[in-house]
């Protein structure tokens, strides 16, 4: 496996993780992936967020990807739930510069749009595709948690062989496009 990514969607009362790595002929290939059960609402929040930095990890020591992968933040219309995303969120990027991981911050839109082709798409279709493009079948997810963060880390994996294509010269990009 030339490089691997490592997908997270966090949460925290169950967080989805995914490990995506590029096969020596160029594919993108499915390393692993689950969810974190962190502990339902009667657990405290603090506890939970204990959870996920242990868990992160845990894998990050196992695995050592070399790229994290994490959609940026977004502003949901329930504020407890956004505020509670956020401090998962911050958990797993404290916890990866801790490991001295390298991260990527990518759009919700973009990773949707990027597995999809629309940016508005359904959990169910994210799954179906993101699950077809590492050849897979959708049922091998065990919750939209883990298709998602297989998405973030596919999309990780394309975004740095675009960047790498771009930095040698061997990357030509449409009209408009860019590597943001």
């Amino acid at each position: 496996m030339a490089e691997t990514v490592l997908g997270v969607d966090p949460g925290t009362q169950r967080a989805g993780w995914a490990l995506v790595g590029r096969a020596s002929d160029g594919r993108a290939v499915h390393v692993a992936s689950g969810a974190w059960a962190l502990g339902g609402s009667r657990v405290p929040v603090a506890e939970r967020l204990v959870r996920l930095r242990q868990e992160l990890a845990a894998l990050l020591q196992d695995y050592r990807p070399e790229l994290l992968a994490l959609e940026a933040a977004f502003f949901g219309k329930n504020a407890r739930s956004a505020l509670r995303l956020g401090e998962a969120r911050g958990v797993v990027l404290v916890t990866a510069q801790e490991h001295g991981m390298q991260l990527i911050e990518l759009p919700p839109a973009q990773v949707k749009r990027r597995v999809t082709g629309a940016g508005a798409a359904s959990k169910e279709q994210v799954a179906r595709l993101v699950a077809a493009q590492l050849g897979l079948d959708e049922a091998e997810f065990g919750c939209t948690d883990q298709s998602d963060a297989a998405a973030v880390a596919y999309c990780g994996l394309l975004e740095t062989s675009m960047q790498l294509g771009a930095a040698t010269g061997r990357l030509r990009l449409p009209p408009g496009a860019s590597l943001q």
